[in-house]
């Protein structure tokens, strides 16, 4: 089995300081915030490299995990490409002892289909962050949830029905354009949280 050079442990720590990270602010305070949280999990932060086709390369090596953003960005060009880093860290695996998740400063339609997708997700969650609405991209994403699984209960029942619908809700958002920009508007993003309630009875967070 290949060795992931993020651990499930340090991804955890990132979601769970990411869902009560503050919002809002200019685009710098913002960026400082992602930076420090990067920072915290030992990922070092490097902005004076000359990258030309790139805005931010995530390195892993036998040094550890860097951020390397691209010295050229201006404030809000850096404010998305370390909302891109912390996306890719979500979303993407990192193999050790050496690896490289590039994010390229005009988007990639070259790839595979899974490649695809996980850019799909990545722009979307970044795209979230950057704009202070977490709650606007799939919950599984950055949090915990419920799995889908046969239910013998009415409580389990309602919790696999809610594993179910967050199943559907990452496999839609990774396949549809449509379904990423009705997403991100806060009357569905608000719709969905109110069933989620309705199924869990917990924080309202949204599938």
């Amino acid at each position: 089995m290949t060795r992931l050079a993020l651990t499930d442990d340090t991804r955890r720590q990132l979601r769970d300081r990411l869902r009560f990270l503050p919002t809002g602010g200019e685009p710098a305070l913002q960026t400082l915030r992602l930076r420090a949280l990067l920072e915290e999990l030992d990922i070092h932060c490097d902005e004076s490299i000359d990258l030309q086709d790139l805005d931010a390369v995530l390195l892993a090596s036998s040094h550890g995990t860097e951020a390397l953003v691209a010295a050229r960005l201006d404030v809000e060009q850096r404010h998305v490409a370390y909302a891109r880093l912390v996306a890719r860290l979500l979303v993407s695996d990192i193999h050790a002892p050496i690896d490289a998740k590039m994010e390229y400063a005009v988007a990639q339609n070259g790839g595979s289909t899974r490649e695809r997708e996980e850019e799909a997700i990545v722009l979307g969650l970044a795209r979230a962050l950057v704009h202070g609405r977490l709650e606007s991209a799939p919950r599984p994403l950055y949090e915990d949830v419920p799995k889908l699984s046969l239910a013998f209960t009415p409580r389990s029942a309602a919790r696999s029905t809610l594993g179910g619908l967050h199943r559907w809700s990452v496999l839609w958002y990774k396949r549809s354009d449509l379904y990423r920009r009705l997403r991100a508007r806060p009357r569905v993003s608000e719709a969905i949280g109110r069933i989620c309630v309705a199924l869990d009875g917990g924080t309202g967070l949204v599938a």
